[in-house]
């Protein structure tokens, strides 16, 4: 009798298009969501190189505080604000999360000072996708030795860990900076061209988009 009944009941979901597994719609398409990008994340992307202000931040911190080498003095909001909102905070981090699952490496090479990208990536919970040695400032022994040229920084990054052309991406909001590297041949390059950091389409490019 019991099994009369299930069968009974199975036959009425079955009849009105109910399915007994079935995900809530929200579930199913977060989770469609989450593996279209996941599944573009593959090799053979090793290393993005990222410019710091207007690239990561949308405002350009070093020249907003007037080239202070020490920011601990501002708030948390000033930083929260640098970088576009909590909601694009959030995004970064989410971008960086993908990265580092792939194990992707993620440098920076600015001309702000270390100290104050450093404290600025602290103070919005983002400091912990980057190793020490992997913030290149103005004042860092790399880039004051090669004058300031940041794709020479790169390819030295490059070369010490054995990453081709194709394996690396350098991201910035200066064109000049770009150009240089594209003439040189270092690596690929992605233009924040608005100069108001990374959008979520230059964070999708990252992800997936270069894979193609």
């Amino acid at each position: 009798m019991r099994q009369a009944i299930i069968v009974l009941i199975a036959t009425f979901l079955f009849i009105s298009g109910c399915g007994l597994v079935d995900p809530p719609a929200s579930q199913a398409e977060s989770t469609k969501k989450d593996l279209s990008v996941e599944e573009k994340i593959q090799k053979p992307l090793q290393i993005v190189f990222y410019d710091f202000d207007q690239t990561l931040s949308v405002i350009h911190i070093f020249h907003e505080t007037k080239g202070v080498e020490d920011v601990s003095g501002k708030n948390d909001q000033f930083f929260i604000d640098a970088f576009g909102g909590k909601e694009r905070v959030d995004r970064l981090k989410k971008h960086f999360e993908r990265l580092a699952k792939a194990e992707v490496k993620c440098v920076i090479v600015s001309y702000g000072y270390t100290a104050v990208i450093k404290e600025s990536l602290t103070r919005v919970g983002l400091i912990e996708f980057f190793e020490e040695e992997a913030i290149f400032g103005r004042d860092s022994e790399a880039l004051i030795r090669v004058k300031g040229q940041k794709h020479k920084v790169i390819s030295e990054e490059m070369d010490s860990e054995s990453i081709s052309y194709k394996e690396a991406i350098f991201v910035d909001d200066s064109k000049k900076n770009i150009d240089e590297c594209e003439k040189d041949g270092t690596c690929r390059i992605l233009h924040v061209y608005e100069r108001r950091g990374l959008t979520e389409r230059d964070l999708v490019f990252i992800e997936g988009g270069l894979n193609k």
